[in-house]
């Protein structure tokens, strides 16, 4: 008899880049015994002998994941890891209605696929929803949407997640994690945050024309301050910014600057330490990564990486205003540079997400709880 807590899960859009992504952390995250999650099915319209095919394709950036996939039957995968194996149901459908959410027993469903995201024609519309008209309780949509019920950023808001009424859920931007889960760390902290201007040095993407993706460095837009504003409410109205499209094709750059205060007497070494101290606890560990050398390169030290953000901690900058805010508090102008890699980190914060949304309880805890300025003071030598 099946384990009433454990949730089924399917892939939709498994075989594409962030598909493929978010099927590998999850058999990973399985493989190491976190028995919350079972991973039932996935679907994908290209065929299910060309969804084998591009799982185990190499892949120009990441080169091949380390597992063994093969058909067994007619809707049958097999994926074969160091640790196990996995028998995962496999449709190549484009309706909904060809899929048996109900009969699989289907409880949450990875959109990665693009195609169930906000509704361009209808207001206000997610494609989303229809998923759960099979009996669905969960949809986690891989991309932005506007129109979901919640973004939530494991690390930043994940503890606001409300069952009743969070059933469209959207793992926000690559370059949102990139720059809200460092602000939210500041934040709990102790820093005052006055206003924030942020800029992306991005990888290029899918949605540029190839020829302007090609020897060329362009400006683009972002909406990654609007929604790290939504994710942390306290920066709404003080945050702006914008982003630079590069000829490179993965890995990626955040940088905020930001006139903040706080208790202490800051210099960049201080503010440094924050990142250390908290790097080195179960509180932001898994979100947050530390770079210590002098120059960071995405292709050496973002690639592969699979943490919201990469701190390049020798690239902090804080300069001492001359004022003090209304509390009293020294004012700063900060500037900090936290890399990503646009394509493995948010589907490794999916997982996470999913994994957090299936026990609700979970004793990991990824929110800092209040914490009290003293036990933050850091020597004065510093």
């Amino acid at each position: 008899m099946r384990n009433s807590m454990v949730k089924n899960v399917l892939v939709n859009g498994a075989s594409g880049r962030i598909g493929r992504a978010v099927t590998f952390n999850l058999i990973q995250l399985i493989d190491q015994g976190n028995s919350e999650l079972e991973f039932a099915a996935m679907n994908d319209p290209i065929g299910i002998d060309n969804i084998v095919d591009n799982l185990m394709a190499h892949d120009n950036t990441h080169g091949k994941y380390d597992w063994r996939v093969e058909r067994t039957t007619s809707e049958m995968i097999e994926i074969k890891t160091n640790k196990g194996h996995f028998f995962i149901k496999a449709y190549a459908e484009k309706s909904l209605d060809r899929i048996p959410f109900k009969e699989d027993g289907i409880q949450i469903v990875e959109e990665c696929s693009g195609f169930f995201g906000d509704d361009k024609k209808e207001k206000g519309k997610i494609g989303a929803r229809d998923f759960l008209k099979y009996g669905v309780e969960t949809v986690i949509l891989s991309y932005p949407a506007k129109y979901a019920d919640k973004s939530l950023v494991m690390g930043v808001n994940n503890n606001e997640y409300d069952a009743g009424k969070h059933r469209i859920i959207s793992n926000a931007s690559c370059t949102t994690k990139a720059i809200a889960t460092p602000l939210k760390l500041m934040i709990d902290c102790g820093f005052d945050i006055t206003a924030l201007l942020m800029d992306t040095v991005h990888a290029a993407t899918n949605s540029q024309n190839i020829l302007e993706s090609l020897d060329n460095v362009s400006t683009h837009k972002t909406g990654a301050a609007i929604a790290t504003a939504e994710l942390i409410p306290s920066l709404d109205g003080k945050m702006d910014g914008l982003s630079f499209r590069v000829p490179t094709t993965d890995g990626s750059f955040a940088n905020a600057y930001l006139v903040a205060s706080h208790h202490q007497e800051m210099n960049a070494e201080k503010l440094n330490e924050f990142f250390r101290k908290y790097n080195k606890s179960k509180l932001y560990s898994e979100r947050i990564a530390l770079f210590e050398g002098k120059e960071a390169s995405t292709k050496r030290d973002i690639v592969g990486k699979t943490e919201n953000s990469v701190m390049i901690l020798d690239k902090t900058r804080v300069i001492r205003l001359p004022y003090t805010n209304a509390r009293g508090k020294n004012t700063y102008l900060i500037g900090f540079v936290s890399g990503y890699d646009n394509e493995m980190g948010p589907p490794m914060d999916q997982v996470l997400l999913t994994r957090y949304i299936a026990n609700r309880n979970s004793k990991i805890v990824f929110h800092v709880p209040p914490i009290d300025p003293e036990d933050l003071k850091l020597p004065d030598h510093i």
